[in-house]
């Protein structure tokens, strides 16, 4: 009968397991912490948003709403808008400890989406401006398509998402 031997004892493995032990819980930590200030931004943002469409109501004492206040106002929508897809990507890598190209792609098309729309808007564009938005746009899209394409997630492919 043979008798098995003691596995050789590495002191630096368990070094290494109290040293990642102590990262995920500093990790956790500051994601718990940044989590509600990612509620308060978003919060103050959509307020920013609401007081700039009531400023272009008049109430009868105020300037009548002119083009600036609408600009103003699809601006902060449209930050809006930025800081939602931003946080989602944020609260995907909170729950799965990863992030997907994709999800980060989004955030960067909305904005460069938005920075068109408010140069646009406000017609204050150079035509090589405008067309490097567009390249970066169009870019963006297809890299998009491309890192879905080539996700791993086949079940998610056909959520619309």
């Amino acid at each position: 009968m043979t008798t098995a031997s003691p596995e050789p004892v590495d002191p630096g493995a368990d070094i290494r397991r109290v040293v990642f032990r102590l990262y995920d819980q500093a990790v956790e930590i500051v994601i718990l912490g940044i989590i509600p200030l990612m509620l308060v931004a978003l919060g103050f943002a959509f307020i920013q948003a609401l007081l700039s469409t009531v400023a272009m109501f008049p109430l009868g004492m105020g300037p009548s709403a002119d083009e600036s206040a609408l600009r103003v106002l699809v601006e902060r929508v449209l930050d809006v808008i930025i800081l939602i897809e931003l946080f989602n990507t944020f609260m995907e890598y909170a729950r799965t400890r990863h992030i997907r190209l994709s999800n980060l792609l989004d955030v960067t098309i909305v904005f460069s989406l938005r920075e068109t729309l408010i140069q646009l808007y406000a017609q204050s564009f150079s035509p090589a401006d405008l067309l490097t938005l567009c390249v970066l746009v169009i870019v963006l899209v297809v890299a998009r398509s491309i890192a879905a394409g080539l996700s791993d997630h086949g079940g998610k492919r056909g959520s619309g998402r």
